[in-house]
């Protein structure tokens, strides 16, 4: 009687409904991390954990369906269509998985992953209630079909909110994040800082193969670390008087005749160590296959920390966003970092700083593509950074690379002290020419709000203008963005790239003649070109075409746009010597390279149809191929400066900015209809702020001074109708910004929390004997704000003062620190405040 109760309730609704209700959750759960846990916090037990659950859950609803067209099964034999459940779920769910990250990225993947999860487990419901109700009529139960269509798609929403960037992401990382308040001696680079980068190159880029050295790879299934006797080594050390070293150390495979060419570099000045791996084939042969090439997988002497990572550029407006995670050394912990769809910090930039227990590492990474760097917690974190995919053999003759890595080391109570050596050690990278400047956008992509003035007339009326307000002597560069050139009867400028010729109608003596009137009042001309990305219908697309160049040099997936082969020697060159003879004629000071092109998929084209399914290749030496390029053009025009833009800083990283500076940070800035520019520049100058020392971005609509000292920094934008339409707020900004400018790209000190919903932000720039504090009341509601300035000396005394004038403190450094000063205003208002040490 006891089984018969048994199986009565196991054929009845109750249970039906019951084991829906049980499975629907654990699916359900499963799917809204899935994404999450498998690409982002990245734990072993954990993805095992969830693929447990799924197959299990998938098999249960599959045999629970069988039962419901056969309740007169003995329950034993359920196993079978639970196993069958099972086996057709997991092969559906890989194989497609599988398939999607062949043409898309890994995150599709995972994606593609949950819709097959959950498009099986709203089959099995359907299938279930069908044969139910067939049963016994009870209609009702199709609300639990209803039920589950509704899991399906809560479940697939909540999983792409927690993708890098979304809602979910932001709201379970933490970016309204406070720093305590370091002295100024708390804050400088010690020698026992630079002793601890010293040791970390000595042991893990000079020491030997099988100690475990920085970078590894893969040669014909054999770890480069774990096969020493199959490598000749041959090194070559360099020591200045500066203190700074170079290391050249080359490994020569005794078989094959690949070589591994390291070349590593420490500089004292911060503390900072970077290298690159070379890897090249002078054999007769190709080599056997290449795979699994990390320029850095090795521990780092830090157990527990916090690890702080920063948002891309994604047209929002929390672009650059600052996050912190937690590697707590008795958990097993990984986070993985990567980008989209080809562009370097659209999803994150490639910087990293970990800190805990008085110990710090700042990580860069230059390369601007595809990267991956995962963080592991352990004994000690270890980190792990590649090209995200780069398997193949490597053909005769033939040379690829690591992505650039950099390490600085450093000790004390404050990541601040790491997140600024990481900005000094930018500008070292940098070299000479770039500094705090001021830009005029005298024609944009899309004209301006007064389009007449967008030509060479224009240019004059600007410069008059200019002279007529006193300011001829505060502007740097006169800024002519995309549609300068022939746009051939009112194409669209986006269509018409590779036409690198002035537009006759708006410049009838030529660009020449404009660069010419400009230099004569002191100002640059900053011009704006996309060579990577070329229109067939533009002039450069026919002239490659008439050379029956298009297969080698050009890259097409389909559609208006082609990407040209930046690692095709001759692509490379002929683009190089149009541009250079472009930058000439025009006479151009500031070279700005834009990049509106998303280039994976052309890549992975290249892969199959130019290096014969090689993953990653074509990819590899385009980048390289980039670099050569940037190079080329320095080269042959001396002092030429770069701004780098790619639709609005989505190509920054470590080797992009040591050649250029990201003059237009986010094309968030290009929708004028947005009412909250103003706080996103704010947002941007804070995120960004805390890695790079320059860069800048632009509110079409500025026209007060709150707009417009929302986007003041190292580097300043302004549209130039602001002469016409606003020209008392111009002068008094520009008046204003000559006073503070020299600041910008010195030390940086957060501090406030920023975020969206912030109500009051305050940042400070300088060093410990003067700088500006930059605060924004974003609501004016009459509160008292207080401000505690950073980085100050203890015992020193400071005078506190507005920009404009009027005294506000005088006080020593540790108190203005502790207790700091207060403001408050009855309306929005940004504030300019200025300190500087006495005595």
């Amino acid at each position: 009687m006891g089984k018969e109760k048994v199986f009565a309730f196991f054929g009845s609704k109750v249970f039906l409904l019951v084991a829906q209700a049980v499975f629907s959750a654990l699916i359900a759960v499963g799917a809204i991390f899935y994404v999450r846990d498998t690409l982002i916090a990245y734990r072993a037990w954990k993805v095992a954990l969830l693929l447990v659950d799924f197959i299990l859950s998938c098999g249960a609803m599959f045999a629970l369906a069988f039962y419901q067209k056969q309740p007169d099964i003995k329950p034993l034999w359920l196993l079978l269509p639970f196993l069958i459940g099972a086996g057709v779920f997991s092969l559906a769910f890989f194989a497609a998985q599988g398939i999607a990250s062949s043409f898309s990225n890994e995150t599709v993947a995972r994606i593609v992953g949950v819709v097959v999860l959950l498009s099986f487990y709203v089959s099995c419901v359907s299938v279930q209630i069908y044969f139910r109700v067939r049963k016994d009529r009870a209609y009702v139960l199709w609300l639990t079909a209803f039920a589950a269509i509704c899991v399906y798609a809560l479940s697939l929403i909540f999983s792409c909110l927690l993708l890098p960037q979304e809602k979910l992401f932001k709201a379970f990382s933490s970016d309204a994040i406070s720093f305590e308040r370091a002295s100024a001696e708390e804050l400088v680079l010690t020698d026992g800082d630079r002793a601890l980068s010293r040791a970390w190159f000595a042991e893990r880029l000079e020491g030997e193969i099988g100690s475990g050295l920085a970078f590894d790879f893969s040669l014909g299934g054999k770890r480069f670390v774990e096969s020493a006797s199959e490598w000749e080594d041959a090194t070559e050390k360099v020591l200045s008087v500066s203190g700074d070293i170079k290391l050249v150390r080359e490994f020569t495979h005794r078989v094959e005749g690949v070589k591994a060419r390291l070349e590593a570099y420490y500089y004292e000045e911060t503390a900072t160590v970077e290298w690159t791996v070379y890897l090249s084939n002078e054999g007769e042969n190709a080599s056997s296959v290449l795979s699994d090439v990390y320029a850095l997988n090795a521990p780092l002497p830090i157990a527990s920390s916090d690890l702080y990572f920063s948002g891309g550029s994604n047209e929002a407006k929390d672009d650059f966003a600052l996050y912190r995670r937690s590697l707590p050394s008795r958990k097993k912990k990984t986070y993985v970092f990567d980008t989209a769809d080809g562009r370097s910090s659209e999803l994150y930039l490639p910087f990293f700083n970990l800190f805990g227990e008085g110990k710090g590492a700042t990580i860069g990474v230059g390369w601007s593509g595809e990267w991956t760097a995962a963080f592991s917690s352990g004994k000690n974190v270890r980190v792990k950074v590649s090209q995200s995919e780069l398997r193949g053999a490597i053909e005769k003759g033939e040379t690829i690379r690591t992505p650039l890595v950099s390490l600085s080391l450093y000790s004390g109570g404050t990541p601040l002290k790491g997140f600024n050596n990481f900005r000094n050690d930018i500008k070292r990278g940098l070299g000479e020419g770039y500094r705090e400047s001021s830009f005029l956008l005298f024609a944009g992509a899309a004209g301006q709000d007064d389009t007449s003035r967008a030509n060479e007339s224009g240019t004059h009326s600007y410069v008059e203008k200019l002279q007529e307000l006193g300011l001829s002597d505060t502007l740097d560069y006169a800024w002519y963005d995309a549609a300068w050139y022939d746009l051939k009867g009112g194409s669209d400028w986006r269509n018409a790239v590779g036409n690198w010729t002035a537009d006759p109608e708006k410049y009838p003596n030529g660009l020449g003649a404009v660069s010419n009137y400009l230099g004569e009042n002191g100002v640059g001309m900053l011009l704006w070109y996309e060579p990577e990305r070329v229109s067939k219908s533009s002039d450069l697309y026919k002239e490659i075409k008439a050379k029956n160049k298009t297969d080698e040099w050009l890259i097409s997936v389909g559609g208006e746009n082609c990407l040209l082969h930046m690692g095709d020697g001759e692509a490379r060159e002929y683009i190089k010597n149009k541009i250079v003879a472009s930058l000439k004629e025009n006479g151009v000071a500031y070279y700005r390279q834009d990049y509106n092109i998303e280039p994976k998929a052309y890549w992975e084209k290249a892969d199959k149809e130019l290096y014969g399914g090689r993953k990653g290749f074509a990819e590899n030496l385009y980048v390289t191929g980039e670099y050569a390029f940037l190079d080329a053009l320095r080269e042959e025009i001396p002092g030429l400066l770069i701004d780098n833009c790619a639709s609005g800083g989505r190509r920054i990283d470590l080797e992009t900015c040591r050649r250029s500076i990201p003059l237009w940070r986010s094309d968030y800035a290009c929708f004028t209809d947005k009412k909250d520019l103003s706080e996103a520049a704010q947002y941007e100058t804070y995120g960004l702020s805390f890695w790079l020392p320059y860069s800048s971005t632009a509110n079409p609509s500025a026209a007060n001074e709150y707009e417009l000292r929302s986007v003041i920094g190292a580097c300043v934008n302004c549209y130039a109708d602001i002469l016409f339409d606003h020209p008392e707020a111009y002068v008094s900004f520009i008046r204003d910004y000559e006073k503070v400018k020299e600041y910008f790209a010195r030390n940086y000190y957060p501090l406030t929390p920023c975020a969206p919903r912030s109500s009051f932000v305050a940042m400070q720039f300088g060093s410990e004997e003067k700088g500006v504090i930059v605060a924004f009341d974003r609501t004016g509601k009459g509160k008292a704000n207080a401000i505690k300035p950073n980085g100050l000396s203890l015992e020193a005394s400071y005078k506190v003062s507005f920009v404009e004038g009027g005294e506000i403190a005088a006080k020593r450094g540790e108190d203005l620190m502790k207790k700091g000063f207060s403001v408050r205003s009855e309306k929005k208002k940004a504030y300019l405040i200025v300190y500087e040490k006495q005595g």
